[in-house]
């Protein structure tokens, strides 16, 4: 391949290419050498703009060979853009970068021009994220069988007592044992639910009446769409989320509370004709541990945040028509 790095590049094509201050730009040709830097660009690897000018890109970035550059170049598109999460290197510095790269043909000569975006801080915190969750799931398994062992034993005994003893002090020692029970169980799927493995087409339709055949639901309603979207979600943790957000309806809209389950154009909600959730207390209900109710855990709608969270959807608290609580699900991918 030639090497030509004296190509002329007027001010009418590096405002044109430009665009975004702060951001790193580098523009190189089809012999694959730097023929423009910015100093953002440059500031990445601690040097100044012409130091890079003329350096071949396989020499900065690693996924791209010397000897495979042709085919890589020949594979665009005129006017094509690629996005790509990769690692520059140079002058001994290793930074990860997001960069977008457009092949553009000016004045007969075609051009990659690229932005290049640090993005260290976000690997940085993917990183600690993903160690936080190894830990956590750690903590989970000490909670599913170390603590659970000897919770099972107490119960036992409370209920071999409590077939020859009738005392109020046993009723008080087994509630709280069950009451302990819940809270591994809660505890246990917060952690779990930070985890969404492989998704699959999934019918809302179907988990929600699944999920309400698994709540004690009293004398509740529940309504379901008239039709069958299918959506993307991995199907254990959407049931998981139906189940909470449906308990939570019943507990707190009282025995007879009537639940509405909808599609909406991004999503889906579920809404009840209960008293509500006051509109300062809408931004703590997803706290870990914050619950207006005394036999409460306060880890369901947790769970609900920490689910939406690894499906990447988002949800808002608002107030259904009927002056109930509505939970309203978004940015989810239907399927087709």
């Amino acid at each position: 391949m030639a090497s030509d790095n004296s190509i002329d590049l007027t001010p009418e094509f590096l405002a044109e290419m430009v665009k975004s201050v702060g951001v790193g730009v580098g523009i190189y040709t089809q012999d694959g050498r730097y023929v423009y830097v910015n100093q953002s660009y440059a500031n990445l690897f601690n040097v100044i703009p012409s130091e890079l000018v003329g350096e071949p890109l396989w020499d900065v970035v690693p996924e791209i060979e010397a000897d495979k550059f042709d085919t890589y170049w020949t594979s665009f598109q005129d006017d094509e853009t690629r996005e790509a999460e990769t690692v520059h290197r140079y002058n001994g510095q290793e930074v990860p970068v997001a960069t977008v790269t457009t092949q553009r043909s000016i004045n007969g000569t075609r051009y990659h021009f690229g932005t290049i975006k640090d993005i260290s801080e976000r690997k940085a915190q993917e990183r600690e994220l993903k160690h936080q969750n190894e830990r956590l799931e750690s903590f989970a398994g000490v909670i599913s069988h170390d603590l659970r062992n000897p919770l099972n034993v107490a119960q036992g005994y409370i209920d071999l007592l409590q077939t020859d003893i009738d005392r109020d002090e046993l009723h008080l020692v087994d509630n709280a044992l069950d009451r302990m029970s819940v809270l591994i169980t809660e505890l246990l799927e917060l952690a779990q639910s930070r985890n969404v493995d492989e998704t699959s087409s999934v019918s809302i339709k179907m988990v929600a009446k699944q999920a309400w055949q698994s709540v004690d639901t009293h004398q509740a309603e529940l309504s379901l769409p008239e039709t069958n979207p299918q959506i993307r979600a991995n199907r254990s943790r959407l049931q998981q989320l139906f189940e909470n957000l449906l308990r939570n309806a019943t507990e707190h809209g009282g025995p007879r509370v009537s639940v509405t389950v909808e599609t909406t154009a991004d999503g889906f909600s579920i809404a009840d004709d209960g008293s509500g959730i006051p509109s300062d207390k809408r931004d703590r209900i997803f706290e870990t541990g914050y619950t207006t109710n005394d036999s409460g855990t306060g880890f369901g709608l947790s769970i609900v945040q920490q689910i939406i969270s690894g499906h990447e959807w988002s949800i808002q608290v608002t107030e259904s028509s009927e002056g109930g609580a509505k939970f309203e699900i978004t940015s989810v991918e239907f399927a087709t």
